[in-house]
């Protein structure tokens, strides 16, 4: 009898010992589904946050004018500011970067690409850039054309349509494509503005890294204005300078919600007066 009741007592506690365990695993499969729920959900709220501030900053652009824009803390030169609770924008206006549209000569992007690299990479970057985007088959001495790149590589010799395509490019390395990201446009521009440039283009611009400092610290002060710019960089407007925002604006968006980013590029056109007011120029994933 006594025998009896020692094996029922082992198995009441391997069969506890069981319920337990699964009652274990139960909870955490439960916790894991939570935590899973709970990320997705947050990144759903990221997206929407991403979308609604990306409508706020078209919106203040169609409906109010540069001042009153910069009256709220708008700036246009990519530095960042809040849109919504959850969402960060760097605007950038067009014409503060360099166009490879209407660029034809590689020695700006060189001063620019000089600033990141040495200058024999630069030569080649700059140059290899303007051979991919130059409708003819004329190799640039620090260049390439067809004849230099790798079989499965075609060299447009036509307008770049994403970021994507730099990684192709002849000695094109990583601090290059982000430096060419971050600098150039692949849309028309009329005009450069100076006022908007980042420091590192206007300093390609004017041939002198202290002008472009002194205008990057400027932009943090309460006397930013294009008088003031146009006596620290020594620029004035004429038929390729114009101290003048939009209408092309790159928009950069970066949302978090918890810890989920959803980060996107738009680049739009802004004609409040047209009948169709907003112009998509692009929309792209946001650079790594």
């Amino acid at each position: 009898m006594k025998r009896q009741r020692g094996i029922a007592l082992v198995q009441v506690i391997i069969i506890t010992s069981i319920i337990l365990l699964l009652t274990i695993f139960f909870l955490s499969v439960a916790k894991s589904q939570v935590t899973r729920a709970a990320a997705l959900q947050a990144k759903s709220l990221a997206y929407l946050a991403q979308y609604s501030g990306k409508n706020r900053v078209l919106f203040g652009l169609l409906t109010k004018d540069i001042v009153q824009l910069r009256q709220q803390g708008w700036n246009f030169y990519g530095q960042p500011f809040s849109i919504n609770d959850h969402t960060q924008v760097q605007l950038q206006d067009l014409n503060g970067l360099f166009s490879l549209i209407t660029m034809t000569d590689a020695s700006l992007l060189e001063r620019l690409l000089q600033q990141y690299l040495e200058n024999k990479q630069a030569a080649t970057v700059a140059n290899s850039v303007m051979d991919w985007i130059d409708s003819d088959s004329i190799r640039r001495a620090h260049g390439a054309e067809q004849n230099d790149y790798s079989a499965g590589i075609t060299v447009r010799n036509a307008r770049i349509q994403s970021f994507t395509e730099l990684v192709y490019i002849n000695g094109m390395s990583v601090e290059a494509e982000q430096s060419l990201i971050a600098s150039t446009t692949f849309q028309p521009t009329p005009f450069f503005n100076p006022m908007t440039a980042p420091e590192t283009v206007l300093a390609a611009y004017t041939q002198d890294r202290n002008k472009a400092f002194a205008v990057k610290a400027l932009q943090q002060t309460s006397d930013f204005n294009r008088q003031e710019v146009k006596a620290l960089s020594g620029l004035e407007s004429d038929e390729s300078i114009a101290y003048i925002i939009g209408p092309g604006y790159r928009i950069m968006l970066t949302a978090q919600v918890a810890d989920s980013y959803v980060g996107k590029i738009f680049e739009y056109g802004i004609f409040p007066y047209d009948i169709f007011p907003v112009e998509s120029l692009s929309n792209t994933p946001k650079p790594r």
